[in-house]
């Protein structure tokens, strides 16, 4: 639970980082190589978040509907941190084994 709930947050911090800190560092300062750098950062991110998700399904800790509330949470923009009040309000209580 607190894996997934940690990596909810880090994806929606690093989605935000990049949309409103790297895209206008990148356009507005010319500094392109942010973009590359938190991009990969963001996008590791997402695929470990992602992994966790379909891991915790997997293992019967989520049900489908969630392990889609999830998934479409995490390409939204501020979805990472509904994610996480989401999981921490579950009474299920999500308990995939620890990484």
């Amino acid at each position: 639970m607190q894996t997934l709930r940690f990596f909810a947050v880090a994806e929606g911090v690093t989605l935000l980082v990049l949309l409103l800190i790297a895209m206008p560092l990148k356009y507005m300062a010319g500094l392109p190589e942010v973009v590359s750098v938190m991009g990969a950062v963001h996008g590791i991110t997402f695929l470990v978040f992602m992994w966790i998700v379909i891991r915790s399904w997997a293992e019967g800790g989520l049900d489908g509907l969630g392990a889609v509330r999830l998934g479409v949470g995490a390409m939204i923009p501020f979805g990472g941190i509904f994610n996480e009040r989401w999981l921490k309000n579950d009474k299920r209580k999500v308990t995939p084994r620890d990484l």
